[in-house]
């Protein structure tokens, strides 16, 4: 069903992957594949929750400066994969910024308990 884009299954989500010289092949692969994909579901008798349904164009800022937005889905600028945050321009900034969220977090979790628990406890 899928000729043209990779698939990526995890759990209940799918993402689908293109690549191409110019963001009009991409655009090709990526409807053709969305079509074939749109048949397999009505012939299997699933459905797509559109309003899930994001895309994300990765690529240099000023490749991706130069498209004109004229997508009919919803267009994001960042995506969760597996826990691990990307941008539009491969940048970990949001990854790192939550991650170290949660590390501050669990750290003052850690130092609010530290008088009520054993220290080999809050190690280990």
């Amino acid at each position: 069903c899928l000729s043209k884009t990779k698939p990526r299954l995890f759990a209940d989500d799918t993402s689908l992957t293109a690549a191409g010289e110019s963001i009009n092949d991409v655009e090709a692969a990526m409807n053709s594949d969305l079509e074939n994909l749109r048949k397999w579901l009505i012939a299997n008798k699933l459905s797509l929750n559109v309003a899930k349904t994001e895309f994300i164009l990765i690529g240099s800022k000023p490749m991706i400066k130069s498209i004109s937005n004229k997508q009919p889905n919803k267009e994001v600028y960042d995506c969760k994969t597996l826990g691990v945050t990307v941008d539009q321009h491969l940048s970990w900034k949001n990854n790192t910024e939550t991650i170290c969220k949660k590390i501050t977090s669990g750290i003052s979790a850690l130092r609010q308990i530290q008088e009520f628990v054993e220290k080999d406890t809050l190690v280990s």
